[in-house]
C-alpha cells in the first residue's frame, strides 16, 4: 500500500475511535458534553482528513461507489455534529439529547461504520 493510503487508513481508522468514544459517551450521558462534542468534532476532523489522503493517494477517480458511500457517511457525521453543538448552544450543557437526535445520530455511526467496513473489505480484496 502506498504510504499516502497507509496514512489515510491509520487516520480514518483513528476517526472511527474518536467517533465511536463520542457516540457512546452520548448513550451514557444522554448529554452533549464537552467531552463527546469534543470526541465528535475530532472525529469528523480526522474523516475529512482521512477522505483527503485517500483521494490523493488514489489512482481512481474520487466518484466510485465506495467513494460516493464515504461521501455520504461523512456528511451525515457532519451534519450530527453540527445539529449537537447547535443543540448544545441553544439548550445548554445540562440538557437531555432529544430522542430523534439521539436516533439520528445512531443512524448516522450506524450508516459510517457499515462503510468504514466495506471500505476495509474492498482494500483487502484489492490487496492495496
Amino acid at each position: 500500500m502506498n504510504p499516502t493510503l497507509m496514512a489515510g487508513a491509520l487516520t480514518v481508522t483513528a476517526a472511527l475511535v474518536a467517533y465511536s468514544t463520542a457516540v457512546f459517551a452520548q448513550i451514557r450521558a444522554n448529554r452533549a458534553d464537552d467531552f463527546m462534542l469534543g470526541w465528535l468534532t475530532a472525529g469528523v476532523i480526522l474523516d475529512v482528513t482521512a477522505t483527503g489522503l485517500m483521494i490523493a493517494g488514489s489512482t481512481n477517480t474520487p466518484l466510485t461507489v465506495h467513494g460516493m458511500l464515504g461521501y455520504s457517511a461523512l456528511t451525515l457525521m457532519i451534519v450530527d455534529t453540527a445539529l449537537l453543538w447547535k443543540h448544545r448552544r441553544n439548550k445548554g450543557v445540562r440538557a437531555r439529547v432529544p430522542g430523534g437526535l439521539r436516533r439520528y445520530s445512531l443512524a448516522a455511526y450506524g450508516w459510517w461504520v457499515l462503510v468504514y467496513v466495506v471500505g476495509a473489505y474492498m482494500a483487502s480484496r484489492n490487496g492495496s
